[in-house]
């Protein structure tokens, strides 16, 4: 099985990249930040799903071992697929998602493509016990808790969860929620 591949990237899709591994090139498909972030002729290593149904074999990649775990994790609900998977990781982080099922908050989970109530609670009812076991990694490897409140208080806001990430990114770090704020609101302002 491929469990992660390096390589430089070809070309940036809608759905993920292409990376050219030595003389091959591999389409991945990606949540949505990672390929966002990504710019042709970069070089790249992803921690990998490789996804085997009778008709297909796709590839998924994750920029760390906690965006997989989850993956993981919520392909094993009944009813959760790798697209609806992919969409969770797409609007929220490993610690966002952890917060989520552990908190019971639905609304935080259909803010996902393809995650209506009934999935979401699905999502919750069936990881509960499973995500505590994940706590450790995704806590090492998630955002720093003044990061991902900051995005929280963005998409309390209104801002999409993407919109919050890219500002927190882009503005300078900071030890406080209000200064992370702070600055992801000049970032933002400025691009409007």
């Amino acid at each position: 099985m491929i469990v992660g591949l390096k390589g430089s990237i070809r070309r940036v899709e809608a759905s993920g990249l292409v990376v050219a591994v030595g003389p091959v090139e591999v389409r991945v498909h990606t949540p949505a930040p990672t390929a966002l972030q990504a710019r042709a002729g970069d070089e790249i290593a992803l921690c990998t799903h490789l996804y085997v149904r009778e008709d297909q074999l796709t590839l998924y990649g994750f920029n760390s071992d906690a965006e997989l775990e989850i993956f993981e994790l919520l392909l094993s609900v009944s009813g959760v697929g790798p697209k609806v998977a992919l969409g969770v990781l797409s609007a929220l982080d490993p610690v966002e998602i952890h917060r989520a099922i552990l908190h019971e908050d639905t609304h935080a989970l259909t803010r996902a493509s393809g995650v209506g109530q009934r999935a979401a609670s699905r999502i919750i009812v069936e990881l509960k016990g499973k995500i505590a076991a994940a706590a450790p990694a995704i806590a090492v490897e998630g955002r720093p808790d003044v990061a991902s409140d900051a995005v929280a208080a963005l998409v309390a806001l209104g801002y999409s969860a993407l919109e919050a990430k890219r500002a927190i990114d882009a503005a300078p770090r900071s030890d406080s929620v209000e200064d992370a704020l702070r600055g992801a609101l000049t970032v933002l302002a400025e691009k409007a």
